[in-house]
């Protein structure tokens, strides 16, 4: 005899399958997606700024190792000066890692106002943002989907013992012959 938790189950597992499938199908779009955004924003960073060498006018104002391990700050800063493509000159202060080389130049990314911005990526960057992500959307989507499908299973297990206690209570007292 079936119970209405066995036919439950059976949808449990044909609805865990299928959602397994639709999120390994959906990781396709999501990747593509993410590899179009990363694209489009290194083609816009390329055609809006222009690289510049900035010279270092200051050194490290910092030590280039950290004091103790219990030292959070990572990075120190340093004082450069560049030319901007309208020809004016500015000076910033930029952060730089603790522990890169000292060097007496750096290249900067800069609008035509000579606004630092963020440089285009490598050419493979896009395609490893749409990797990432991809396999980031199906390792998140899975363990959504394993932990409903975990807390549905539980959740008819407490059924069939619910009933299972009912059904005993009824037939206990007749098979065990305490009733006279």
């Amino acid at each position: 005899m079936e119970r209405a938790t066995d036919r439950a189950r059976a949808r449990l597992r044909r609805t865990v399958a299928t959602s397994v499938a639709f999120v390994l199908l959906l990781a396709l779009p999501v990747g593509l997606l993410a590899h179009a955004w990363e694209k489009g924003r290194s083609e816009a960073a390329a055609e809006r700024l222009v690289p510049v060498t900035a010279q270092v006018v200051e050194p490290a104002a910092a030590p280039l190792t950290l004091p103790d391990a219990t030292d959070t700050a990572l990075t120190t800063s340093r004082s450069v000066r560049y030319p901007a493509p309208d020809g004016t000159v500015h000076t910033t202060t930029l952060p730089v890692a603790i522990g890169a080389p000292d060097e007496p130049a750096m290249q900067l990314w800069v609008d035509r106002h000579g606004v630092i911005g963020e440089p285009p990526s490598a050419p493979g960057v896009a395609t490893n943002v749409g990797i990432v992500l991809a396999v980031a959307w199906v390792v998140l989507a899975w363990t959504v989907v394993a932990l409903v499908a975990i807390t549905v299973r539980m959740r008819l297990e407490e059924t069939d013992s619910e009933q299972w206690d009912r059904e005993w209570a009824r037939v206990e007292p007749l098979w065990s012959g305490r009733i006279p």
